[in-house]
Parts: C-alpha cells; sequence; structure tokens
C-alpha cells in the first residue's frame, strides 16, 4: 500500500491546488517559460511526501474540522511543495544532473536560466503565502525563513564540494537544513493551522527533525547501495559530484580506501570513481552510516510514542512504517 493510501489522502487534489497557483496568476502569463515550467514539474510527478506530513500534522490540532481548515491545509501543502520542488530543480542544476526519478531534469528540457527563474518563482509564492497561510505570526515568520535555510544547505553542499576533510557536525548541518528542517517544519505548520497545542507542535517538529535525518542518511545510503534504475541516476551519482555524504565521511576511516578517496577530484577518470563507490558499498562504512540512521529513526519511533493519545498517532506510525521500508 502506498503511503498516501495508508494515511487516507487525496493526492489529486494537492496536484490540482499546485497548477492551480499558475493558471489563476493574474501576473503570470499562461504561456511563459515559467509557467510552463511549472506545469512541467507537476506533471512530472513526485513522493508529494511534503504535504502529507501538512495534512498529517493538521490531525493534531482541534480545529482540523473547521469549515476553512481543508483549504488552509491545502495552501500550506501546497506552499511546501513548492519549496521542495524548487530546492530539487537548483540542487539539479548545481549537480548537472541529466535525470532525476529517471525523467528529464527541468533544465535539460529547457535550459538553465528558465529553469532558475521558474524554481524562484515558485520560491517566492511560498514565501508569500507564508504571510496569510493560516498560522500564527510567529510560525509565519518561520516559515518565510525556510527558503534561506534550504539554501544554506545547498550553499554548505556546494561549498564543501570534494572536501574530505568535512567534519561530521558539518553534514549534520548541511543535512538538517538541506533535508530535515523542511520535513520537520511540514508537521508543525500543518498542526499549528489546526490550532494544536505548542506542545504538540513541537513534540511534532521534533519526531519530523528525526524522521528527516533518517531519511537523507537512507538516501545517502541508497546511493552507494542501489542500483542505477532503481535510482533514476548513476550509483555514487553523490561522490561523483564531489557531495561528501555519510557512507564516503565513514569510509575515509577505512585503511587504504580513505587515501584513495582523498585522491578524487572533478577531472578524476570515472574508472577511479567507480572503483572507490564499490569500495565504500562493500566497507564497514555502509554499517555505521545504518546504524545512525537506525538511531534517529528510533528517537523518531520515541516521540511518536508521546503522542499516543491522538488517534493520528497511527498516521506517524504508517510514516515510520514507510521509512523503514526504504531500507530493504
Amino acid at each position: 500500500m502506498k503511503l498516501h493510501e495508508a494515511l487516507g489522502i487525496d493526492l489529486a487534489a494537492v496536484d490540482a491546488a499546485m497548477v492551480r497557483v499558475v493558471t489563476e496568476d493574474a501576473d503570470l502569463p499562461k504561456d511563459s517559460p515559467i509557467a510552463n515550467g511549472v506545469l512541467e514539474l507537476v506533471r512530472s510527478g513526485g513522493k508529494r511526501l511534503r504535504p502529507m506530513l501538512v495534512l498529517t500534522g493538521g490531525r493534531f490540532g482541534p480545529a482540523v474540522n473547521a469549515p476553512d481548515a481543508a483549504d488552509k491545509l491545502l495552501r500550506l501543502a501546497v506552499l511546501m511543495e513548492y519549496l521542495h520542488t524548487a530546492s530539487l530543480v537548483h540542487d539539479d542544476i548545481i549537480d548537472e544532473a541529466e535525470t532525476r526519478r529517471g525523467v528529464m531534469t527541468l533544465h535539460r528540457k529547457t535550459d538553465v536560466m528558465t529553469a532558475v527563474h521558474t524554481a524562484n518563482y515558485m520560491t517566492a509564492r511560498a514565501i508569500e503565502w507564508a504571510g496569510d497561510g493560516g498560522v500564527d505570526a510567529a510560525h509565519s515568520a518561520e516559515l518565510t525563513s525556510l527558503a534561506a535555510q534550504l539554501c544554506i544547505g545547498e550553499y554548505g553542499q556546494l561549498r564543501n564540494r570534494f572536501n574530505f576533510d568535512v567534519t561530521m557536525d558539518a553534514y549534520l548541518e548541511k543535512t538538517r537544513n538541506k533535508t530535515a528542517l523542511l520535513i520537520a517544519s511540514c508537521l508543525q505548520a500543518g498542526a499549528a493551522a489546526a490550532g494544536a497545542t505548542p506542545e504538540v507542535a513541537k513534540t511534532l517538529y521534533a519526531f519530523g527533525d528525526a524522521l528527516g535525518m533518517s531519511f537523507q542518511i537512507q538516501d545517502d545510503i541508497l546511493d552507494f547501495s542501489a542500483s542505477a534504475e532503481a535510482l533514476g541516476k548513476p550509483a555514487g551519482a553523490d561522490l561523483r559530484s564531489g557531495n561528501v555524504t555519510l557512507p564516503t565521511l565513514f569510509a575515509l576511516d577505512v585503511p587504504g580506501l580513505g587515501d584513495a578517496i582523498r585522491g578524487l577530484r572533478e577531472d578524476a577518470p570515472e574508472s577511479a570513481f567507480q572503483d572507490v563507490v564499490r569500495r565504500i558499498a562493500e566497507s564497514e562504512a555502509m554499517e555505521r552510516a545504518a546504524a545512525l540512521r537506525d538511531e534517529y529513526a528510533d528517537r523518531a519511533r520515541r516521540l511518536a510514542d508521546r503522542l499516543r493519545r491522538f488517534p493520528a498517532h497511527d498516521s506517524l506510525l504508517a510514516i515510520l512504517r514507510h521509512f523503514t521500508d526504504r531500507r530493504s
């Protein structure tokens, strides 16, 4: 069963709302490259995990059944997905990625300039909505800062390309800014919009933070362990782009392998990358990365247990199961 089915969420409604942003924008010509770019991104699909988290967070608030609650939560869901999608477009440009999930990336379908403007438009609309997204002023301010934090995460990755001296703290900070922060904010924003108490919203944020860290570490692991067909890109693509992820960070401690990793440069031959990727996949670094992933997942599980009194606790467990299933 797919996650949206387990949660009872209609993703078609989310996609339709994402499209309406463009079709109902009086300031945006309907046949403009930006409008077409947004529509292309929506049509290309996606997991829509962030919208599902917003809607799940809303189930922990007493106002979830209020007359205007559904519209507020859907607006927040689209806001978060716009931010996430824009960050992926920027990420693909930085990485010079040809495909994402087996589909040609936007900057390859169009051009870099069009893709940048499309992502910037989506970010700007999300920031605009955060000012009237149905949450209180404090949470609205937090939402408007998300775009900056996502950019900081991307910049941290770009700044440390092929920097094999990056620290564990720097890796964790980058991972939190790039992935965990948005996941945590989705749950918190949904809860706040539905009138949840600050304590409940804070617990959901912490749950989302732990979940997001586990989620990104698993992506780092899959980059070495999954097939190119499953990834929609070559195995070890992160290392090829100079992105030092957790398995690589741990592999630097492996005698012999660490020296081979440090010898990699952007212009290194493909055979050198292939050899290092294979050796990392076969090394103890993978087990160490999996252990840290599991620590974060266990933390998320303990945080979810604090919300057992809510019927929506089952939704958190469904999300956790979905993340666990990604490990196989």
